[in-house]
C-alpha cells in the first residue's frame, strides 16, 4: 500500500465535511491533504491501519505548507491534538481534537464519535 484509496478518500473528506480540521476553514480542492495521522514510514504502510479512515484527517496544505506543515513541524503539539500518533499506537485508539477543541474517536469505516466525559484520557 502507499497510501489512501479513492474510497478511503471520500469517506474521510466526507467525514470531515471537506474543512480543515485543524483550523475549521474549507479545504479549497487544490489547497488540502490528507495527514496520516500515524506516519506511513518505518514500514508502517504494510499495516492496513495506515491507510485506513482513522488514520486520516483533511487538513490544509501540503507536509510543507499551511496546516499541515504546520502540524509537521511542531510535533508535540500534534501530537497532544492527536494529529500525530506514535507508530506503536492505533490511531483509532488515539481521539482527535478539531479546531473547536471537540475530541473525536475516528473510526476505521469512515466515521466519528464524539468522546464522552468519561474517556480514560
Amino acid at each position: 500500500m502507499t497510501g489512501f484509496t479513492v474510497k478511503t478518500r471520500k469517506a474521510v473528506i466526507e467525514r470531515d465535511h471537506g474543512l480543515c480540521q485543524w483550523c475549521g476553514e474549507p479545504a479549497r480542492p487544490d489547497d488540502y491533504s490528507l495527514q496520516h495521522r500515524r506516519a506511513r514510514g518505518m514500514g508502517g504502510s504494510r499495516n492496513p491501519v495506515t491507510n485506513g479512515a482513522a488514520n486520516g484527517v483533511v487538513v490544509h496544505g501540503t507536509g510543507t505548507t499551511g496546516c499541515h506543515g504546520y502540524i509537521e513541524s511542531h510535533p508535540d503539539e500534534a501530537a497532544e491534538r492527536g494529529f500525530r500518533v506514535r507508530q506503536t499506537a492505533d490511531p483509532r485508539m488515539v481521539p482527535l481534537v478539531d479546531w473547536r477543541g471537540v475530541a473525536w474517536w475516528l473510526t476505521g469505516d469512515g466515521r466519528r464519535v464524539e468522546v464522552g466525559p468519561d474517556a480514560p484520557f
